[in-house]
């Protein structure tokens, strides 16, 4: 029998495979080039970059890895990175374009090798990187100063990797080294590696694997020990100040949900692309993305438990590059063209539709001109604030970059060679400043001593922005002259704290006390109450009047007690079990009650606005006491403001 020739037909197939390579490459290059010029139009710095410029720019210049020079604090929070900027900065000996160049670069490579190699067809990857191109937070953030680009290119690599062959001892090494060094650039992107290693761990189910998948985490393991032996802690000092807040996991969550809802107001093609993804590759039931598919949903939980940030979009960017991989690997070629066609407009109409979507640059004027995107949830379109004095296209010949307000001002405070400045913003300020300026950072980022403070109660906490209470006397112990802190327990703190921050590095007594600081053995120094709600008002109920006031009853009463957002603690004169309580408070004002016996919290509720007409005034507030609270009893009373104009006062108080 003559065996048929397959040859032209093999020939035939390899033809149009290289064909079909050719055209992805072709439909690759042509949107790369485009991204190039988005990305490059709205290149910029934020402040926050410059928290680590000035970290890099100490150490180049021989003060080690400090921020403020006279002490060890980790005031950035991706070491990869940072040390990324120093390497080639060392160099340029310029931070403003290598962070830009870098930046570009690496987002130019994400984009390339996530629709040519990535991407399963010329089709999905068309779609995928149009979804970049009109993605507000991807491009926005893709420069910025920060680590979101290096952050993508490190979770690409890793899943290109994972979706490859089969588990061999060096691909699960490499596969765990990458997950550290994504730790390195940002701790939280463990969410985004954990499922995937925990697959592969599951699919050997041997101690080789564990090995190999330690021996990959080396990069990382060794990063711990150096930052808890040289900075004193394992974490970055702007976790402690973040995390160390007092404000409820509840209004954290509630802010997380306005994070998400802000996306969708000004930069719909993020949030839509990643719900579309998920609903896809569950419907497709291909397990092999789910880790992808696991890690990216973590994320997005993360995102909310911890309040989202005050930069729209910005921890946004992860989990789209995570979203866009999947939608990567569905075959759209499967689909009519008439589907292909909707889908495309469908995502067009929604990223051209937004407001300054990022075919748009108006912002090329002075500095703060255009629509700022901030609104009473504290989230701002950080890149419309400082793009007029930090754009790349804004640079002038006559000036060096960037010219912002707080650069300007830090430059001042340096001519003027003063040792210790109180500061708000300390980025562009603390970089200009220069190394003898000793940066007192009230939001606590770079300050050891305030990170462990909790923040002040705030009615209209921003996000990202916790005030801390400055203790009397720290800013002349910041002047080298002792420990002058008035607090004799938190004196006795910053003492252990000064030896972890400041004492010689391998003494045995700061080994000491870097474990008893870790360990919380020094928790009980911190009057969390007095620094939490420095202003609170401590009444008793004998001076709170029991009826109202006949006559000029608003909060300018000479019997009203104001509050400010610290709140009111009243003692009352006895265990209480009233079942109902009436109160006069401010009528266009929400509040919370806490109601405690001893010292121990026994129940809370809300208390809602009572509008009265115009002037308004006090109001009178009759509600049922807590089931739990009038069953045990209660001595004290905390009333807290929640909502309103900033004035805020009590009445009149009893009970019913």
């Amino acid at each position: 029998m003559q065996i048929p020739d397959f040859q032209p037909e093999l020939k035939s197939t390899e033809t149009a495979s290289q064909q079909g390579k050719q055209t992805k490459l072709v439909v690759v290059l042509l949107l790369s080039a485009i991204f190039a010029v988005v990305v490059i139009r709205r290149a910029w710095l934020c402040d926050d970059a410059y928290i680590t410029f000035r970290t890099v720019d100490n150490f180049l210049h021989g003060y080690r890895l400090t921020w403020n020079i006279t002490e060890r604090v980790q005031a950035y929070t991706h070491p990869l990175w940072m040390m990324l900027l120093s390497i080639v900065a060392f160099f340029t000996r310029d931070l403003y374009f290598t962070s830009l160049g870098l930046s570009i670069v690496i987002a130019l490579g994400v984009v390339f090798f996530l629709g040519y190699r990535f991407s399963k067809s010329e089709t999905s990857a068309a779609l995928a990187v149009v979804v970049l191109i009109l993605s507000r937070a991807f491009v926005d953030y893709s420069t910025a100063g920060l680590e979101n680009g290096l952050s993508h290119l490190l979770i690409l690599i890793f899943y290109y990797l994972f979706f490859q062959g089969i588990d061999t001892p060096k691909r699960i090494f490499w596969l765990s080294c990458i997950a550290s060094l994504g730790l390195l650039n940002r701790m939280d992107l463990a969410l985004v590696f954990a499922p995937a290693l925990v697959m592969v761990l599951w699919r050997s189910r041997n101690w080789q694997t564990v090995k190999w998948l330690l021996l990959g985490q080396v990069p990382f393991i060794l990063w711990e020990i150096f930052a808890t032996l040289y900075y004193g802690f394992p974490f970055p000092n702007t976790a402690y100040a973040k995390l160390n807040t007092g404000i409820p996991n509840g209004e954290y969550i509630q802010q997380g949900f306005l994070y998400l809802l802000n996306s969708i107001q000004f930069d719909p093609v993020t949030l839509a692309t990643i719900l579309a993804s998920s609903v896809l590759i569950l419907f497709s039931r291909k397990r092999k993305y789910y880790p992808l598919l696991v890690g990216m949903t973590l994320y997005v939980v993360y995102v909310i438990k911890v309040g989202g940030d005050f930069m729209s979009g910005r921890f946004l960017t992860v989990p789209l590059m995570c979203a866009v991989m999947l939608l990567s690997q569905i075959d759209l070629d499967r689909l009519a063209s008439t589907s292909l066609i909707f889908i495309f407009a469908f995502v067009l109409v929604l990223g051209l539709t937004g407001k300054n979507n990022t075919f748009q640059i108006n912002e090329l004027g002075v500095i703060d001109s255009g629509p700022i995107h901030v609104g009473e949830n504290g989230i701002l379109d950080e890149r419309m604030l400082y793009y007029g004095g930090t754009g790349l296209l804004n640079v002038k010949r006559n000036q060096p970059p960037p010219y912002f307000y707080w650069g300007i001002d830090g430059e001042r405070v340096r001519t003027q060679q003063l040792d210790v400045v109180d500061q708000y913003g300390v980025g562009l300020f603390g970089y200009y400043a220069g190394p003898q300026v000793y940066v007192l950072d009230r939001l606590a980022l770079a300050d050891p001593l305030l990170a462990r403070l909790p923040a002040m109660r705030a009615v209209d906490w921003r996000i990202g922005h916790m005030m801390r209470k400055v203790p009397g006397g720290y800013v002349d112990s910041l002047k080298l002259k002792g420990n002058r802190i008035q607090d004799e327990n938190l004196a006795e703190y910053y003492e252990k704290l000064l030896v972890i921050t400041r004492g010689a590095l391998f003494s045995p007594q700061r080994l000491v006390e870097i474990w008893k600081m870790n360990t919380g053995q020094y928790d009980y120094l911190i009057d969390y109450e007095a620094y939490r709600y420095p202003e609170m008002v401590k009444i008793s109920q004998g001076e709170v009047p029991a009826r109202p006031a006949t006559e000029n009853d608003a909060c300018s009463a000479a019997t009203a007690i104001k509050m400010t957002d610290s709140g009111i603690e009243m003692q009352l004169d006895s265990i209480q079990q009233a079942a109902w309580l009436e109160m006069g408070l401010d009528d266009d004002d929400r509040y919370r009650l806490e109601y405690f016996r001893g010292e121990r919290m026994i129940a809370s509720q809300p208390i809602a606005t009572a509008y009265l007409p115009e002037p308004g005034g006090i109001s009178t507030r009759l509600f049922q006491v807590p089931q739990k609270a009038a069953k045990t009893g209660y001595d004290r009373i905390r009333i807290f403001p929640l909502s309103g104009d900033g004035d805020y006062c009590l009445g009149y108080f009893r009970t019913r």
